[in-house]
């Protein structure tokens, strides 16, 4: 199957946003097939990043700031459905690390999975585990996850909460940066 059979997973049409009177997305539309890596390129202050909150409707929590146009994932308009279940099926990784401060390494991992109802301690180990694997980070930290997420450097930071994402199994993942 190639790229233009695939189904689409996101799709933006016409996508401004503003912060205040400033237009800081122009008129963007753009299409993701799902099972698709996408790096979205440009110079910096270009947009990039406001381009992906505005998929994860962080946008919206900045004030004065509005999105204009239609963002669909798979067949539903983002902007329709509740920003929880939008950010439940669109995890973000932020440029800056933000490891949750008050919490420990397997705490930060296993929060999007507590805060949605486990409560099964195996399983939420299990995944923790899985999930710091696939992040890169197990073998640094398996003898210390009772110590703070913030006590890691700046890199490991940036892989915790990687783990923290792909913990959850959201849809789709935005990484900016």
């Amino acid at each position: 199957m190639n790229i233009l059979t695939k189904k689409i997973k996101i799709k933006a049409e016409n996508i401004n946003a503003y912060f205040g009177k400033v237009q800081a997305l122009k008129n963007i539309s753009f299409v993701i097939p799902e099972n698709t890596v996408v790096a979205i390129i440009g110079p910096s202050g270009c947009g990039k990043s406001t381009f992906l909150r505005s998929i994860n409707r962080m946008h919206e929590l900045v004030p004065e700031s509005r999105i204009t146009g239609t963002l669909m994932l798979d067949e539903s308009d983002i902007y329709s459905m509740d920003a929880v279940v939008v950010r439940k099926r669109i995890g973000m990784i932020f440029q800056k690390p933000n490891p949750f401060p008050t919490m420990s390494i397997f705490d930060n991992v296993a929060a999007g999975l507590k805060m949605n109802g486990m409560r099964d301690k195996k399983k939420l180990t299990e995944i923790v585990e899985k999930s710091l694997h696939q992040a890169a980070l197990w073998d640094e930290v398996k003898d210390s996850l009772s110590k703070s997420g913030v006590s890691l450097s700046g890199g490991q930071q940036q892989r915790l909460c990687i783990a923290r994402t792909l913990a959850v199994s959201p849809e789709v993942i935005l990484m900016d940066e």
